[in-house]
């Protein structure tokens, strides 16, 4: 971040490293996580070669599109005396032999949030665990209830869904995912709450 005075003199610069991600889909959806603040919207590239979020909308935000590799995306934006330029690294969705495991319960991020802001939240400590089989099929235990059924993943958005095409279907974002830990979120729209759900590799 960068902070100018009124004549245009550099006065700042600040680093931050905001925990999210920022998905770009082929059907020219995004999904924006940062912070906790999930936002979702269209995308499109103009003329210009600016990146338009929710283009001729009173959220639309252009960026400049200042690198793009085949591993990272520099995409740059002016507001007010400050520029933001915002560097992204490439997430690979998974696939399905990277999550048959089974993950251990750690933690439960609930975020209670109006329009595109967090008002309030909550961690919770569910004990149990989620196994994901190599036969597509999926075993849960949270705090004594178990739940079976079958599981997959979906794009675009590379999306975790459980149970496709049936009355209890849902599905989750990948957030992150390491060699021995998994992040996965999904959004309630009805309670205005999303769940960021913690698990460590058994």
């Amino acid at each position: 971040m960068d902070t100018y005075d009124g004549s245009g003199k550099l006065q700042k610069t600040s680093v931050t490293h905001p925990d999210g991600y920022f998905q770009l889909n082929s059907d020219f959806t995004y999904n924006l996580q940062n912070d906790g603040a999930p936002i979702n919207g269209k995308w499109s590239i103009n003329d210009s070669c600016q990146l338009v979020l929710n283009a001729h909308t009173s959220t639309e935000i252009r960026f400049s599109v200042i690198k793009l590799t085949a591993d990272s995306l520099v995409i740059r934006q002016k507001s007010g005396n400050m520029v933001y330029t915002q560097h992204f690294g490439l997430f690979t969705c998974p696939d399905l032999t990277t999550l048959e495991y089974r993950w251990d319960n750690t933690a439960t991020l609930e975020t209670y949030y109006s329009g595109n802001f967090i008002t309030s939240f909550n961690y919770i400590y569910p004990v149990g665990y989620f196994t994901l089989n190599k036969d597509a099929s999926y075993n849960v235990l949270s705090n004594g209830i178990s739940l079976n059924g079958t599981w997959g993943i979906i794009q675009p958005g590379c999306r975790l869904v459980l149970d496709k095409g049936k009355p209890l279907e849902r599905s989750f974002d990948i957030q992150k995912l390491t060699a021995d830990s998994l992040v996965i979120w999904r959004k309630d729209t009805t309670l205005k709450v999303n769940y960021f759900q913690y698990y460590k590799r058994h």
